[in-house]
């Protein structure tokens, strides 16, 4: 087993989420107590909210942050000209490249030293980005959203919970108890009937975490005909994608709703579905999502892909304004049964560096491509896939005892059936699967640098 790298920023794990918030509950309770009426408000309200807030945003970043006064000066842009919402593209995107190189001029100078948090990415995409948020106040805002968007899963702060995530440590309780921290760098043979037995003993209302880690739990249990969990009532998937075939096992053997939630940690964009549809409701209080397509602009068209281009309200210390995340989302134009006037994603596609690349440097989507390993072999404990070169795949496969080469031949037949003579596939075996350093699994390791946009 890989020793788990220490978590970056502590204030950003479970452990640290009640202290902080605490620390300034006023702002998380003027917050809470806005997003309550406005998640009601007509698309004009909402429109003349965020055209608003992108105003006070471009104002405050023109005379205060370097950065973005070069960009404005050189582009001979004031702010006053930005009238539209639609006017946000005549301002270039921000990307990760940007913001590391421009890592002082991105700071606000009207905060002081003490005010700034530094924060890292994991760097799973490349080498990790740092940057900064205000001091309590960033987690205060964002947790009255996750309080919100807990009163649409009928969840509580109170209630039992399983949290699933990257902890240096197999297990430990928070909350006097209510909280059971289960950690995915252990998720295996030697753990897994511990966690069970500990999450029997709790008898939680849902499990939080991550996808890959809650989808291990469930095989394992279906594997070795254990019973689900009758006390819990919902399933919270985070910070990894969740496909479709996970979540189609996660509600069935838990017998569930299986619900989904989008974030950055750089929070430039949150979204969540509700109890009505798997769509992503993109809280536009938290700012403005823009869905960027191969041509560079704005997708209109319903069931369309583009790059999720995100200008954030939340800082304002460090402010992110079309920061490219790097991430491809699927555009829809309905409305929701839940009554909510949000704008909405279908689906979250998952990061560039998710997706293959053939021969013909076309893109593919890597939907259903682990349920071809499940679907090939039973014989297969960890598989992940690995490209360098477009259109050739090496699948990594931990095996079980029974595996033979008929397992080889099934997995490579139904891979090469699935994606198409764009690819070719290899088989290596190895010893274990290595998770990142914040305990997520990945899929594929991509090496090939992908830029969405021509």
């Amino acid at each position: 087993m890989v020793k788990p790298q220490k978590r970056i920023s502590a204030s950003y794990s479970v452990k640290g989420i009640g202290l902080k918030t605490l620390m300034h509950y006023k702002v998380f309770r003027e917050t809470y107590n806005f997003l309550k009426k406005s998640q009601w408000w007509n698309k004009e309200q909402i429109e003349k909210y965020q055209m608003q807030e992108l105003c006070k945003l471009l104002i405050h970043a023109y005379d205060n942050v370097p950065y973005y006064t070069k960009i404005f000066d050189k582009l001979g842009l004031k702010p006053k000209d930005i009238k539209l919402i639609s006017d946000l593209n005549k301002i270039p995107f921000l990307t990760k490249e940007i913001t590391k190189e421009n890592l002082e001029d991105l700071k606000a100078i009207n905060y002081t030293k003490s005010k700034f948090e530094q924060l890292t990415t994991g760097g799973s995409t490349g080498q990790p980005l740092v940057f900064y948020v205000e001091k309590d106040v960033s987690l205060s805002k964002k947790m009255a959203f996750a309080k919100l968007w807990m009163d649409w899963t009928n969840r509580s702060f109170f209630d039992k919970c399983v949290y699933i995530t990257g902890e240096d440590i197999p297990y430990k309780f928070k909350l006097f108890g209510r909280n059971l921290i289960l950690s995915s760098f252990f998720m295996n043979e030697e753990y897994l009937p511990i966690f069970i037995e500990k999450i029997r003993k709790l008898k939680p209302k849902h499990i939080l975490g991550y996808p890959s880690a809650i989808t291990n739990l469930a095989i394992y249990m279906k594997k070795n005909n254990l019973s689900s969990f009758p006390n819990v009532k919902a399933i919270v998937c985070l910070a990894e994608t969740l496909n479709e075939w996970q979540r189609n096992l996660l509600e069935e053997f838990f017998q569930c709703r299986v619900y989904n939630q989008y974030g950055l940690l750089e929070s430039v964009a949150l979204g969540g579905t509700c109890k009505y549809s798997n769509n992503f409701h993109m809280f536009p209080e938290f700012g403005i999502v823009e869905l960027i397509g191969k041509d560079g602009k704005l997708v209109t068209k319903e069931g369309e892909m583009g790059e999720i281009v995100a200008t954030s309200f939340i800082s304002y210390i460090f402010p992110f304004i079309r920061y490219k995340t790097g991430d491809l989302g699927i555009y829809s134009s309905k409305k929701c049964k839940c009554g909510r006037n949000y704008p909405l994603l279908s689906s979250i596609e998952g990061r560039l560096q998710e997706f293959l690349v053939s021969r013909t440097n076309k893109l593919v989507n890597l939907t259903g491509a682990y349920g071809l390993i499940v679907k090939s072999s039973l014989n297969v404990i960890e598989c992940q896939l690995y490209q360098e070169t477009p259109g050739e795949i090496v699948i990594n496969i931990v095996k079980e005892e029974n595996y033979s080469d008929s397992d080889t031949k099934f997995i490579l037949e139904n891979f090469q059936k699935k994606l198409g003579d764009g690819f070719s596939f290899s088989v290596s075996f190895v010893d274990h699967i290595p998770l990142t350093p914040r305990g997520k699994y990945k899929f594929l390791i991509q090496r090939i640098p992908i830029n969405f946009m021509q």
